[in-house]
């Protein structure tokens, strides 16, 4: 650009930042700039907490279907030094801890309770015969490659610092190595400490960031576990797909949240053609995989007829599992949990599954359902812990609702009266008389 071009540049950009500067001078132009930054201000603090909100429910997913790369990536992103630390949180009473050890001790204590309530139900459900399962052969070398060769590239390293790229590429050695102490864990029960530990790391979701409910928890486990863990899950998979109902979506290879939505239009469209009645009931069960009672967990197994070896080695698991809080930079004191089943564990979507199950098998008993999809006539849709139960009438969707709540207390779960909803074809307001804990629908 020539001296007399740029010369010109700077005269009209001078003109153009003294014209706005003037128009700032005036009541009406600060006015308008201060309207201005306050909707920009109110846009950027908006799309923050969007953003946020999108990326722990791809961490979650990520965890829910092992997608443990991405979802580890995503962790590491969230938690990098440019989210600022939360200088205060509050305590039980409501007073506002500043000091690091405070605040590490109040997030070790809120988490130890959450993961340590015992949500315990009926005893009568633990009377369970004993398995006739025998699966007392010991894991193969092959089992061990397979489950190594299936460990993603690229990975922090996990609480025990030992990358996956490392077991990968370790050689024979390692894989002998590995062979030698599954199949000691398989044998006794006893498994390495580090292999039992999950780090929790807290993560802020929407409202008041100094309460510790409003922030997500996850859990980081040892990667050299997963090896076993997936030798486990190659086990347990094909006995639990025999005893889990064909309406339970959630966590199954090939299938998905599109397939039951295909399934409830399909059946809200017949209703309307044949100008029949159609009651749904989505039940919110609260803190759902958190609330999973271990001894019950391994009375289901037993009554499934689920291998004997195989139950005892997951037992084992639970029994020794502990955690810890990493916040502020530190890590707090190590807990034993007590309750749910281990966040970011390859065998948790299928435990609660199993879990699940007797529940509803218990409470599907005697319903009839309404429709018919493929020759099958339909009770309820399932996508883990959502669950429509489905009825052709109102009174028939009240024993329903009754029928799931019963055995969820037995067996320590609660359906939350206040997320739970109901939803008819009936043209017009409908009332009813629907009710959970005493509490209306």
């Amino acid at each position: 650009m020539s001296e007399r071009g740029a010369a010109s540049g700077q005269r009209v950009k001078r003109s153009t930042q003294t014209e706005s500067e003037e128009k700032e001078e005036t009541p009406e132009g600060r006015a308008e700039h201060r309207k201005a930054n306050e909707d920009i201000r109110r846009e950027i603090k908006y799309a923050k907490q969007r953003w946020i909100t999108e990326q722990c429910t791809d961490i979650e997913e990520n965890l829910a279907f092992n997608n443990t790369k991405k979802a580890f990536q995503l962790v590491k992103d969230l938690t990098k030094e440019k989210q600022a630390k939360v200088n205060s949180i509050k305590d039980k009473r409501g007073n506002s801890l500043t000091e690091e050890k405070e605040i590490l001790e109040r997030w070790t204590e809120y988490c130890s309770e959450l993961y340590t309530h015992q949500s315990r139900g009926d005893p009568s459900v633990l009377n369970v015969e004993e398995p006739t399962n025998e699966d007392d052969y010991p894991i193969l070398r092959d089992e061990v490659v397979a489950a190594v060769g299936s460990l993603r590239s690229g990975k922090s390293a996990g609480i025990n610092n030992i990358p996956s790229e490392l077991l990968k590429h370790g050689g024979e050695s390692t894989i002998d190595m590995l062979t030698m102490i599954c199949n000691k864990i398989w044998q006794t029960g006893e498994w390495p400490k580090p292999w039992t530990q999950s780090l929790i790391i807290v993560i802020p979701k929407k409202g008041n960031l100094q309460l510790c409910q409003n922030y997500r928890t996850i859990s980081l486990i040892s990667h050299a576990s997963t090896v076993m863990l997936r030798i486990i899950l190659d086990r347990l998979k094909p006995q639990a797909e025999s005893i889990i109902a064909e309406e339970q979506a959630g966590f199954r290879k090939g299938r998905s949240t599109i397939e039951q939505i295909f399934n409830l239009c399909l059946l809200c469209e017949k209703h309307l053609q044949q100008q029949r009645e159609l009651y749904h009931v989505f039940i919110d069960f609260k803190k759902a995989f958190n609330r999973v009672w271990h001894d019950a967990l391994w009375a289901t197994m037993k009554k499934f007829n689920m291998g004997k070896k195989l139950t005892h080695t997951i037992q084992q698991l639970y029994a020794k599992a502990s955690s810890a809080v990493f916040a502020q930079g530190s890590i707090g004191e190590w807990f034993h949990t007590s309750v749910g089943v281990r966040q970011g564990c390859l065998l948790s979507p299928t435990l609660f599954n199993i879990f699940l199950e007797r529940i509803m098998s218990n409470a599907l008993e005697d319903h009839m359902g309404t429709g018919n999809i493929g020759g099958r006539t339909i009770t309820n849709l399932r996508f883990a812990d959502d669950i429509d139960g489905i009825a052709g009438e109102e009174n028939e969707l009240s024993r329903l609702v009754n029928q799931l709540d019963r055995p969820s207390t037995k067996f320590g779960m609660e359906i939350s009266a206040e997320k739970t909803k109901l939803m008819t074809n009936e043209h017009g307001s409908i009332t009813t008389n629907i009710s959970v804990h005493g509490q209306n629908l």
